[in-house]
């Protein structure tokens, strides 16, 4: 993933999980760059459409397309609703990628100074209300824009990995979905809906709740659940919890399954992830653990309620088991090491 600086503005290149994680259903903008066939055919949920110019245009002809382009989105949405990162996205031709580039820069330059675009003109205004719509989107690009996301792989490499988003999806069909931590761990939040539907979507065959979550299993055919014995208390002893989901996860990963752990809320569980995290990645501590987390979830994780300081002292003690285990993957043994004594159940639902 690279990371260039423009007036302040940085542009990334990002992954499908990236987007996949923002997440899209917070009404992001989301900019398809192939041609408008290509859109009508099927697209990133919430994206809108602003079509490559033909190479034979000239700069200013290219800036007066994204003039139209950004007049006319305002017309229809107004203004982004929330525009920290946007989001453009093609296919992977060489002369879409080169847009794409174009395109954040250009962005970066509205945000920044946008007397410097060519096609810039004021007197394009409402008259009637003093209201400029090209003025608005750039003022709300400079309050809130800090990157722009560009998607390496672009809507193939999306659609390959998160199919369900893509296509002719509604908008309001979109739902909270849990934030994707690896290729096999979700993690889950109460907004999270909880129903075979959702857990198809993702692949997911193996899921961690409280056993005080009240949940109708029957419907569930197929899943295996780990059942914690734990209260949604900062007092709550959390060690044995921890040791029964870690070696939970490595059997799903093991098996080739994938886990979405909803314990209680989204930073109750984020424990269970960064304990996993820790005990299996040799070398990462819960600090690190911690900023990769954030790095995953932005904001949506509370330090406070994700028993830093358990966390910590639990580290300490495991990192033997933790090395152990790592020499054992790296020869490929999966040997399953003894853990301490547990106080969770698991119930496979079939």
């Amino acid at each position: 993933m690279s990371t260039t600086n423009a007036h302040s503005c940085k542009t990334r290149w990002v992954s499908p999980e990236d987007v996949f994680n923002l997440p899209l259903y917070e009404h992001h903008l989301v900019i398809d760059i192939r041609q408008n066939e290509e859109y009508l055919r099927g697209h990133i949920v919430s994206a809108v459409s602003y079509p490559s110019p033909s190479r034979e245009c000239t700069e200013k002809e290219r800036e007066t397309t994204l003039f139209d382009f950004v007049r006319s989105y305002v017309e229809q949405y107004a203004r982004p609703e929330n525009p920290n990162p946007v989001v453009i996205y093609g296919d992977d031709r060489l002369e879409t990628q080169s847009h794409a580039e174009w395109l954040s820069t250009k962005l970066c330059t509205l945000k920044n100074d946008r007397k410097r675009i060519v096609a810039y003109d004021r007197s394009r205004s409402d008259e009637e209300h003093g209201y400029d719509g090209f003025e608005f989107f750039c003022e709300t690009l400079a309050d809130a824009t800090n990157e722009i996301w560009v998607l390496d792989g672009g809507y193939e490499g999306f659609q390959s990995q998160y199919g369900f988003l893509c296509g002719n999806v509604e908008f309001t069909d979109l739902h909270p979905l849990p934030h994707q931590i690896n290729r096999y761990l979700f993690l889950g939040s109460r907004v999270v809906p909880l129903n075979a539907s959702c857990l198809s979507q993702l692949g997911i065959t193996h899921v961690i709740v409280s056993d005080r979550q009240e949940i109708e299993w029957e419907e569930f055919g197929g899943i295996q659940v780990l059942r914690c014995a734990v209260r949604d208390v900062d007092s709550e002893r959390m060690a044995p919890c921890w040791t029964s989901c870690v070696e939970f996860i490595e059997g799903a990963r093991r098996s080739g399954g994938r886990v979405m752990v909803m314990l209680h809320g989204r930073s109750r569980s984020a424990s269970v992830v960064m304990a996993y995290l820790v005990r299996t990645t040799a070398g990462l501590s819960v600090e690190l653990a911690w900023e990769l987390l954030t790095s995953k979830c932005w904001h949506l994780i509370d330090r406070a309620l994700v028993y830093y300081d358990q966390l910590k002292v639990w580290s300490e003690e495991e990192v033997g088991l933790s090395s152990a285990r790592a020499i054992a993957d790296q020869k490929g043994t999966g040997d399953h090491l003894e853990t301490g004594v547990a106080t969770t159940t698991t119930t496979g639902c079939v």
